[in-house]
């Protein structure tokens, strides 16, 4: 029963040889990475993780950040990806000292496609994915790799001889930037908005706006504005298309947390002019429209 309850709970690694996932997310310094703009040219190691209070997890990130001119040498460039928000990555990695660049994967809906979710919770699982210049997952391991095996599965992939990883640095007080730029444009910015200012954008004359609601059904049906569409912010990485549009949208919740987290995952596909309506339903001015009650 046990292992029927774990293999139910978590997916097991890529198989080496897959087509790499999709992926498309926005660094901590706000660079929007794209898998395939490295096809044909470079390597990509996915570090997924997930805690950031773990010294075991920092020490295993400095163990990767130490082996980064080695990976650089072998054509690849190297990833952090968390859920947390861009600029607790950056704090993060000013903290523990790495060089390499950390990603922002709102609802763990990268980590997923990666197999570096859990089922359920919406958080990545220590897993490393190495991706060759041709797409094709060449190296994954669940928990904190080995990176002399990364190494040589890069090695390989190039044909070379595989270099000693070198031992981690201490831990430093801050990091700079790393030699190994990578490509990307600058991710678009939430734009935090209270409710008078979503409805006059809502309300302009042959407004190209959406408002999309992002709570449970229940709070939904309970209270909601007759302008929204629904989709549940945890149901939002796989019905997005259902817009159809990812641009000019404006997000609410109960109080402009869920619909923070929302629009995040939008500006990380690339979409511009998105909104996060501050303070949600809860301190919402316009036109309602509510469940009737029932007497008992």
């Amino acid at each position: 029963m046990g292992s029927k309850l774990t293999n139910f709970l978590s997916w097991k690694p890529l198989e080496v040889g897959e087509p790499a996932t999709p992926l498309s997310l926005t660094a901590d310094d706000g660079t929007w990475i794209k898998l395939d703009d490295f096809k044909g040219h470079l390597n990509v190691l996915l570090v997924f993780f997930r805690s950031l209070t773990d010294a075991d997890t920092d020490a295993w990130l400095r163990v990767v950040d130490a082996a980064r001119s080695a990976f650089e040498g072998l054509d690849t460039a190297v990833f952090g990806v968390n859920t947390a928000r861009t600029d607790e990555l950056r704090a993060h990695r000013a903290r523990i000292g790495t060089e390499f660049f950390l990603l922002y994967d709102p609802l763990a809906l990268a980590a997923r496609g990666f197999r570096a979710s859990g089922r359920i919770r919406p958080l990545c699982k220590d897993t490393a994915v190495l991706v060759g210049k041709n797409g094709k997952v060449l190296y994954s391991e669940r928990g904190h790799a080995n990176v002399a095996k990364i190494l040589a599965a890069a090695a390989r992939a190039e044909g070379k001889e595989a270099p000693a990883a070198p031992p981690p640095p201490p831990p430093a007080a801050a990091s700079g930037s790393g030699a190994l730029r990578t490509p990307g444009r600058p991710a678009p910015d939430v734009l935090d908005i209270d409710s008078q200012q979503a409805l006059a954008l809502l309300g302009e004359s042959d407004s190209p706006f959406l408002l999309v609601d992002v709570r449970t059904k229940s709070e939904f049906e309970s209270d909601r504005s007759p302008l929204a569409r629904h989709i549940p912010v945890d149901e939002l990485p796989h019905r997005y298309g259902e817009l159809g549009q990812t641009n000019h949208v404006i997000f609410v919740c109960q109080g402009g947390g869920r619909s923070a987290a929302a629009a995040e995952f939008m500006t990380s596909l690339g979409s511009s002019n998105i909104y996060n309506v501050v303070g949600g339903m809860s301190q919402w001015t316009g036109p309602r429209e509510r469940a009737a009650r029932t007497s008992s």
